[in-house]
């Protein structure tokens, strides 16, 4: 029996998880899998962690959290040495990840799945990557041209939300959907704004309605203490293909609702200790995936103190109210797709696994 640990510590590295721990197990012998994640990988593999309790974004909020962050990591290599598997599989979340590798010092065979953005900043770690993980998994192509040049195993098998997004041509209804993250603090830096947009919005827009599209693992009381009297609804495909216009945070977001082709804006706020310290580290004119893949601007970023209700509210009502504008976003997002192709990515990566683990292919 070959043993697989699979490491994610955000909602979409979960996701991703997932779908690779029941494409392996749907289709090969003799594979038991274990994972540090979240609720969609505790639902297709033994869960010794839930990692997603302990998942923060920016460098200020990581600080505040360090205790908790290294009691988990210290409960993480005990779980390892006691699996003993025969290869780990970590998912994004590269802070802690990296560091898992490095300390683990190629004693266990290590695939990286979605690769750190090493691309955009602390290009440093490349080194790390080579040194301590056997094979680089990506989910964008530009990112296999990146890793080839650094001379690394690299594999790019398309991105797996083609496989799970099924875009069904639903009519938008007059509604605005909230999208602000999917860790408590993005939430808590992001829904303010957002919510006070709405009183500007609904005044030039009275027949449209406002709702927060959550997601599983942010309990909906949550959002009820910052944000009263909206509409939270659970994170779906269609939640996000019936909005007529979706206002959100960077992320794994922005790729979904570009797949789906509904026009948004995406705003992004840090503690002003992260944000001067991350101007400076990264190097990209972009920070929405969509805009990055298209190597231009495709959608409205409204990064810090341009994330105010004011702004949001200005680039929402100028696209709801002009059908053209409206219209020719939609055409550019349904760019994006081609961009992300091919379909068949989570079969194939298990695939490649099953391989190198030796594996015997249900028949």
């Amino acid at each position: 029996m070959k043993k697989i640990i699979i490491i994610a510590g955000d909602k979409s590295g979960d996701l991703y998880g997932a779908m690779l721990c029941k494409a392996l197990k749907e289709r090969y012998l003799g594979v038991e899998i274990f994972s540090f994640g979240g609720e969609h990988l505790a639902r297709h593999s033994t869960q010794r962690i839930n990692l997603l309790a302990h998942s923060v974004s920016g460098i200020f909020e990581v600080l505040l959290c360090l205790k908790d962050l290294l009691e988990t990591f210290s409960l993480a290599l005990h779980e390892i040495e006691s699996i003993n598997p025969d290869l780990i599989i970590l998912i994004d979340f590269p802070d802690f990840n990296l560091n898992l590798a490095k300390t683990l010092n190629n004693k266990y065979h290590i695939f990286y799945y979605i690769s750190p953005q090493v691309w955009a900043w602390r290009k440093k770690r490349i080194e790390s990557i080579k040194r301590y993980v056997n094979r680089m998994i990506v989910i964008f192509r530009f990112e296999e041209d990146f890793y080839k040049k650094e001379k690394m195993e690299v594999y790019y098998f398309g991105h797996p939300l083609l496989e799970i997004i099924e875009k069904k041509n639903i009519e938008p209804k007059k509604v605005i959907s909230f999208m602000p993250g999917s860790r408590k603090n993005e939430i808590r830096n992001h829904l303010p704004a957002m919510v006070k947009s709405k009183e500007l919005i609904e005044k030039q827009l009275p027949g449209y309605k406002f709702r927060i599209i959550r997601p599983e693992n942010i309990p909906t009381q949550f959002y009820t203490k910052i944000a009263p009297g909206i509409e939270i609804v659970d994170h779906s495909y269609e939640t996000i293909e019936e909005s007529a216009f979706i206002i959100t945070s960077s992320g794994t977001a922005t790729i979904e609702i570009s797949i789906l082709e509904v026009p948004f804006v995406v705003i992004y706020k840090l503690n002003l200790f992260s944000w001067h310290l991350l101007r400076k580290l990264v190097k990209l004119r972009f920070i929405a995936m969509t805009n990055i893949l298209a190597s231009r601007k495709v959608v409205e970023e409204l990064l810090q103190d341009k994330a105010n209700p004011q702004i949001i509210a200005q680039v929402t009502l100028r696209y709801l109210k002009d059908e053209i504008e409206y219209n020719n976003l939609k055409k550019e997002l349904s760019k994006i797709k081609d961009i992300l192709s091919p379909r068949g990515a989570t079969v194939n990566f298990a695939g490649s696994i099953a391989k190198y683990l030796n594996l015997t292919k249900i028949e």
